[in-house]
C-alpha cells in the first residue's frame, strides 16, 4: 500500500510547493505505515499556540470504509516525525504563509492529498 499512497502524489499535487511537495512524501512514508488496514483517507491536524511554535497539538485519524463518518484515533510509525517534517518546512515557505497555526494534511488511499493552513486573525 505505500507504494500506491505515493507514486501519484507529485501528480495531484500542482498547488502544492515543491517544498511541501516533498515534505509530504516524507510524512506519508509513517503515515501509512501505522494505519490501520483498509483506510480511505489519513489526517493528521497540527495545532499551535502561536505563528512560528515549534511544538503544539497533533492528532492521527483515519477514515475506514467500515467505520462510516467517524474517523478513528491511530499511531503513525513514530508520533513526533510527521510533524516535525511539516513544522521545519516552513523555512521553505514564503514568509507570507509562515505564520500558521494550524495545518491539517488530509491523504487519500489513491494518493491524492489537501494540505491547509490556519492563520491568525
Amino acid at each position: 500500500m505505500l507504494l500506491l499512497a505515493l507514486a501519484p502524489i507529485g501528480a495531484f499535487a500542482q498547488s502544492a510547493s515543491p517544498t511541501e511537495t516533498e515534505a509530504v512524501a516524507r510524512m506519508a512514508e509513517c503515515l501509512v505505515q501505522g494505519a490501520p488496514e483498509h483506510w480511505q483517507r489519513i489526517y493528521m491536524v497540527i495545532d499551535l499556540a502561536e505563528p512560528g511554535a515549534e511544538t503544539g497539538k497533533v492528532r492521527y485519524l483515519a477514515a475506514l470504509a467500515s467505520a462510516g463518518d467517524q474517523p478513528v484515533a491511530y499511531t503513525p510509525c513514530d508520533a513526533r516525525r510527521p510533524a516535525r517534517i511539516l513544522l521545519d518546512s516552513r523555512e521553505g515557505q514564503a514568509p507570507e504563509r509562515r505564520g500558521w497555526t494550524g495545518a491539517r494534511l488530509t491523504l487519500h488511499a489513491d494518493g491524492k492529498f489537501e494540505l491547509n493552513y490556519d492563520y491568525p486573525k
